[in-house]
């Protein structure tokens, strides 16, 4: 009897280290420096939207708090682009603003105006953590406030998020009505995909888990999985929404964007496939793709 009470007790210590680490990946993982993203940009081909964004561009620096964090952030002036047309950029989970650039470079071509910024705990932003989603939805809220300041308050804003910035764009739709959204290989819903790293990275059944997850991420990080769920968001929002996600994701399935474009309400809703592309790969391998389907989504809206 003693010895299967070691044994549980064992495994139960064993699942609770699983579990916490999970939560370590997602909440405090490394981040990349803004040195390290503008090296990995030029190496991915995006030299020429670097040195717009660095010597070409009329840039202004913004700082605003969001709830309890600081959030950094730059205003994009497109002298030959309209005044009222305004695209926010949310980049993926490790990274900064230099990761938005590449999209930017796209949009400015297109005649908008351009913000971007550091979701909390990134770049020069400040928090303690990261929420996958569910408090960088309320700052992206109060980032679209406040460029409702800037650009007055029936400019057109449309949103574009790439991965977990993909994932926050999609879920403030329970708060916003934006004119668009552009989302770039986002997840579905937290739990599916802690769900999905459980099995595929562990190997293990995520019953094992993913209740402590939940229980820890409530207790430690007031982090509520179910909270995360951008296909809710969508499936309650007639906000055309362009998915673009690459078929070979090995991080987030392109499933999941395919269950949201199902459940998406506005016929002008759109889905992209990209073959072959990985993880946030599919303007790397296709950026001529990517740019005219985003031009040719934006057309009519």
């Amino acid at each position: 009897m003693k010895i299967v009470l070691l044994i549980l007790v064992i495994l139960f210590l064993i699942d609770l280290y699983i579990a916490e680490e999970c939560l370590r990946r997602i909440t405090r993982p490394k981040r990349y420096t803004e040195e390290e993203m503008r090296e990995s940009e030029i190496a991915n081909g995006f030299s020429a939207a670097i040195e717009a964004y660095e010597k070409k561009w009329e840039r202004e620096a913004f700082e605003f708090k969001s709830e309890d964090v600081v959030l950094s952030g730059e205003f994009i002036d497109n002298p030959d682009g309209k005044k009222d047309k305004v695209v926010i950029i949310a980049h993926g989970h490790t990274v900064n603003r230099y990761a938005s650039i590449k999209y930017a470079d796209m949009f400015y071509r297109l005649g908008y105006n351009v913000v971007l910024y550091d979701e909390r705990y990134h770049g020069r932003s400040t928090g303690k953590r990261c929420t996958l989603g569910q408090k960088e939805a309320i700052d992206l809220s109060n980032v679209i406030r406040f460029v409702k300041e800037r650009f007055g308050e029936n400019c057109s804003i449309g949103l574009h998020g790439e991965s977990m910035g993909a994932a926050t764009s999609l879920l403030v739709l329970r708060y916003e009505k934006p004119v668009f959204v552009i989302a770039d290989c986002p997840f579905c819903d937290s739990e599916r995909l802690f769900n999905e790293f459980v099995v595929n990275n562990l190997h293990i059944p995520p019953i094992l888990v993913i209740p402590l997850v939940k229980v820890l991420g409530r207790l430690q990080y007031d982090y509520r999985i179910k909270d995360v769920s951008p296909i809710e968001a969508v499936r309650n929002s007639d906000v055309p929404i362009c998915f673009m996600h690459g078929d070979s994701d090995k991080l987030i399935d392109c499933n999941h964007s395919r269950q949201m474009y199902k459940v998406s309400e506005n016929p002008k809703s759109e889905i992209h496939l990209f073959e072959g592309a990985d993880h946030a790969c599919s303007v790397v391998l296709y950026p001529e793709r990517y740019e005219q389907l985003l031009q040719d989504f934006l057309r009519f809206l």
